[in-house]
């Protein structure tokens, strides 16, 4: 199908803000018994869990007066489990008891990732619909070998001064070769932009690294004004502190630093990639996400979910989802249903090749 936008002639435009009306409570009912039944099973109930979960998360996502769907079959997703656990076993095997054969693997897996990673995503395009519409997805081995090796590649070689463009090259392949009823999305993200958002993580970190700083120099001032040297109150630090205790802040303060960094770059890009995406040329992302307000969600989350023993866990999802939702609206000249209802008769084809054998999920 020809790529080629539809111009439509210019209207008002009408904003869809999306919706989430699910709940902390009705998804741990969900959780709790998915996780129960996947511990019973062995790990097989997870698949039909995975299914469960995308069902309430879809459901409960709105454009207007209408929800989104999940139509994927539990047992396809456990093929490409089995596939992912079978690949894994005989690496393990392989690196146990013919150690050449795990360069085999290697090589092999690396051929390999352009056509799983297009499996995965046609799998979950194929099953996911809005109004009965199914979207698709339909990226070339060439073009994921590029966006997922190719390009990774040249960040290592640049020693990782082109990883905002492999960043851009990943989700420009990813929401471009996506379609719903047929009409493409279409996204082309400025590389100053990306460059910035990088720029911002980093700045971060200095922040980090600055604020420990000030606080060896309140040690040192400290030490200075008692007459004492900094490493003589460290080492009385040390010595009154047990070591397990300062690898545990150690560890608090990695983690805090690397969740606030790769969550910082992670609602920047989407925000950047949702405002610069449009459908068909009529409709228009708009995305408000604050990089500030996801850093204290995950944050948030992290600590209530260890206080609780992970069962915060559908909590925290639901109130992700939920501020991630609300902060996204489509923008356009004609109405939801006038759209999807122009779309209907060129979506068939989709519904037709959602049971090709290839198409799995394989969790990428």
């Amino acid at each position: 199908m020809d790529k080629a936008l539809d111009v439509a002639p210019q209207a008002p435009a009408i904003r869809h803000q999306f919706r989430f009306e699910g709940s902390g409570g009705e998804y741990f009912k969900i959780w709790i018994v998915n996780l129960a039944l996947s511990i019973v099973t062995l790990g097989i109930f997870s698949a039909w869990a995975k299914v469960r979960s995308k069902r309430y998360f879809y459901g409960n996502t709105y454009i207007g007066d209408h929800a989104f769907d999940y139509h994927g079959s539990p047992l396809r997703i456990l093929v490409g489990r089995l596939i992912a656990a079978g690949i894994l076993l005989l690496y393990g095997l392989s690196a146990a008891f013919l150690k050449w054969f795990v360069v085999v693997i290697g090589i092999a897996l690396f051929f390999a990732t352009p056509w799983l990673v297009n499996a995965s995503l046609r799998f979950n395009a194929r099953n996911s619909s809005y109004r009965n519409i199914r979207f698709n997805f339909d990226g070339s081995y060439a073009e994921a070998f590029g966006a997922y090796i190719l390009w990774p590649l040249l960040a290592v070689v640049t020693l990782s001064t082109t990883i905002p463009l492999a960043r851009r090259a990943r989700v420009q392949y990813n929401i471009n070769n996506h379609s719903f009823g047929g009409r493409y999305f279409d996204a082309q993200l400025p590389g100053r932009s990306m460059y910035l958002i990088y720029l911002g993580a980093i700045g971060l970190l200095a922040g980090f690294a600055a604020a420990m700083g000030f606080l060896v120099l309140i040690a040192y001032l400290l030490a200075v004004a008692r007459d004492a040297s900094l490493a003589s109150v460290l080492a009385l630090l040390a010595e009154q502190v047990n070591h397990s205790v300062l690898s545990a802040i150690f560890l608090v303060v990695y983690v805090t630093v690397f969740l606030c960094m790769t969550t910082f770059i992670q609602a920047k890009v989407l925000n950047l990639a949702l405002n610069h995406t449009s459908l068909s040329a009529r409709y228009k992302f708009d995305a408000t996400i604050s990089a500030a307000k996801m850093i204290d969600l995950v944050l948030g989350n992290l600590f209530l979910m260890l206080v609780t023993l992970g069962l915060f866990y559908p909590w925290a999802r639901v109130r992700t989802v939920e501020y991630l939702v609300e902060n996204i609206a489509v923008t356009g000249g004609d109405g939801i249903e006038e759209f999807t209802s122009d779309l209907v008769s060129g979506q068939g084809a989709v519904g037709e090749e959602v049971a090709n054998f290839f198409d799995v999920d394989v969790g990428l």
